[in-house]
This record gives structure tokens, sequence and C-alpha cells, in this order.
């Protein structure tokens, strides 16, 4: 019985192969819906400094805000209107807080009855464009503050210049 066997022996790559290529698709899966929730049009104020957002939240509502104080909803936010026509705009502080209103008791029924007493287990994340008054981004707070939610936060892009 002879250890040393002549022949080469040549690993399989294919299930490795496959994979990794499984991995890619879902990590390009996975950027595209957190893609989805921010808008591209807005363009962020810059900051000399910012807290980035906690990565133990696990459950954010994006409110993307364009310079006239409209609030763009996300594809994954959108809903049919009372004319069946698809609401992707928010156009008015008391329309956001109808509809936040509904996203918060969605938020307390899937905390599940342990936590009722607790509030939302969400985090508002206000995407605010540069241009937009804020007088406009205010009402737009107290909207979110008269749905029930209470943790908010404000997005900006970090300073790269010298001050």
């Amino acid at each position: 019985m002879s250890h040393g066997a002549t022949d080469k022996c040549e690993p399989n790559f294919v299930p490795l192969l496959d994979l990794v290529l499984q991995l890619v698709m879902f990590f390009m899966l996975c950027a595209n819906f957190v893609l989805d929730q921010t808008n591209v049009q807005i363009k962020l104020p810059e900051a000399i400094s910012a807290k980035a957002l906690d990565k133990a939240e696990d459950y954010t509502i994006y409110l993307n805000i364009n310079e006239q104080g409209i609030v763009i909803l996300a594809p994954t936010d959108q809903f049919k209107g009372t004319d069946e026509q698809t609401v992707k705009a928010l156009d008015n502080p008391k329309q956001v807080e109808i509809w936040l209103k509904r996203r918060y008791e969605e938020d307390i029924q899937a905390g599940g009855p342990a936590n009722k007493d607790k509030g939302p287990r969400s985090l508002i994340v206000l995407r605010v464009h540069k241009q937009c008054p804020w007088g406009k981004t205010h009402t737009i707070m107290a909207a979110c503050r008269a749905a029930g939610y209470s943790r908010a936060q404000l997005r900006v892009e970090l300073h790269s210049g010298p001050i």
C-alpha cells in the first residue's frame, strides 16, 4: 500500500464560486433596499461635526424633504390615495402627521403588547434639502411630535474643507 499517489488532485472550485456569486447578489440587493429610502435629489446641508447613525437602530423612517418643504416618500412608503392614485409626496404637515400616525399604530402593534407603553420603536430620520426654509422643517418636526414620535435626527454632510 503506497501513500504517494502519482495522480494529481485538483480542487473543485465550482461550489466556492457559486457561494461567492450568491453572496455578491445578496449584498447588491441589500444595498438597493437601503438606497430606496434615500432620495438623491435631496442635497443635504454641510456641518463641521456630526454623529453617525447608530448601528443599533433597527427601525428607521426616512423623510426626504425637498426645497419647497414637501416630503417625498420612498417607493416602499408610497400608498394609494382616496382617488386610487399613488401618493408619492406629502404636501403639508397635516398630511405628514396623518401618515405618521398610521405608521405609529403599525409600530406599536409590531412591538407587541409587552412594549405598548414604551412608545414607537422607530427613529425618524429627516433628510432636509439645504435650501428648504427652517420654518417648513420645523412644522414637519412638529407633525412628527404630534403623531407620537419623540426621537428624530437631522442628516447632514460633513464639511470636508477648512473652516
